[in-house]
């Protein structure tokens, strides 16, 4: 089927790319449900961003390799959250390419084909890394979640799926006070 084709596709790069994000997060003024006790800073940081953002928008870049590092496509555009469930990402580089979601079904346009195709939002959203960026999101009961290290007063995290059914080994996500800084998907 051509949507699952196209939406197979966007699900694979999307989970094979080091997704370099600049966010530009909006975030709500109310307090995170946190336990400092328990958490690392870098897990501070992300149970913030995952409480506090609504909306976001983001440039990004975004690489696909093969599993020894050579370099099959490079891909650039803007990404931009509402949540809960709506988002749209608009690939400039190297194809134009939107794709957009209303929470329910998800339209994919490729303007050089001048082609829209549109399926139902997958109820297995939650094994992606968007599961990351979605309001209904739990994190650690989909993800095993470790600190890694800092470095100028970014945390990076490894989180790995709970379930076989993800397409990627490993989420590495980098945060500070500030909120998202990165996101790399092996």
């Amino acid at each position: 089927m051509l949507i699952n084709k196209y939406l197979s596709s966007f699900i694979s790069v999307l989970l094979l790319i080091l997704f370099s994000v600049h966010t530009a997060a909006f975030a709500e003024n109310k307090r995170a449900d946190v336990d400092a006790n328990k958490l690392s800073q870098g897990e501070i940081y992300l149970e913030k961003f995952l409480s506090r953002t609504r909306t976001l928008q983001a440039d990004f870049n975004q690489t696909l390799r093969t599993r020894e590092g050579e370099v099959l496509q490079q891909s650039e555009g803007q990404f931009y959250l509402n949540r809960p469930g709506k988002f749209r990402w608009n690939y400039s580089e190297p194809y134009e390419q939107i794709i957009v979601s209303d929470g329910e079904r998800i339209w994919i346009y490729d303007v050089d084909l001048q082609q829209v195709t549109v399926q139902k939002q997958d109820a297995g959203l939650p094994t992606t890394p968007m599961a990351l960026l979605e309001d209904s999101f739990k994190l650690h009961q989909s993800f095993n979640v470790s600190p890694l290290d800092e470095h100028d007063g970014v945390y990076r995290l490894k989180l790995v799926s709970k379930t076989k059914e993800s397409d990627f080994g490993e989420i590495v996500v980098g945060l500070d006070e500030e909120g998202l800084r990165f996101m790399q998907l092996h």
